[in-house]
């Protein structure tokens, strides 16, 4: 089943406060409890929707960096699957263009992040690294993108639906 309107509008108030109680997100919508807690079930269930805890990493003293990887010699989703297993990385993409792997980490220092880089030029397949520290995070994990047309594509939507909202 396709997302709808009303998955995209649950999508949407649960990104601004993943602990909000369904009570309260069914009577800004104008659906049941029942409805609500079912759709969130099945977003959860088929992988479109997982709520999480976020935090500016930088506040907590920790290094946020972006990596960009190429490979040769073997399947980047082989050696995308095999970098998951990393626990400093918490995102991990394929990408089109000059590189082949898109890596977001979080080591807690300097010595932690040369570790990481060590284990990634380990991985077999993996051919260079382009790496940026980041210094100062004005805005992280903004789903803003979901209220337009792109978004509706990506939950499954048409492209001439109206946004949610």
């Amino acid at each position: 089943m396709a997302a709808d309107d009303l998955d995209r509008r649950l999508v949407e108030l649960l990104g601004e406060d993943g602990r909000r109680a369904f009570t309260d997100i069914a009577a800004t919508v104008g659906v049941s409890e029942a409805t609500v807690r079912a759709r969130i079930q099945r977003l959860t269930s088929n992988g479109t929707l997982r709520i999480v805890a976020l935090c500016n990493p930088l506040t907590l003293g920790h290094q946020s960096v972006r990596l960009l990887l190429t490979v040769h010699g073997l399947s980047p989703r082989n050696v995308a699957k095999s970098l998951t297993g990393l626990p400093t990385i918490g995102h991990v993409a394929l990408t089109s263009g000059a590189h082949d792997i898109y890596l977001e980490a979080t080591p807690r220092d300097l010595g932690q992040l040369a570790d990481l880089l060590d284990d990634i030029r380990r991985t077999p397949g993996v051919v260079t690294i382009d790496q940026f520290v980041l210094t100062r995070l004005y805005k992280d994990y903004s789903w803003n993108g979901l209220r337009d047309q792109s978004g509706e594509r990506a939950m499954g939507g048409s492209l001439g639906a109206a946004p949610a909202g």
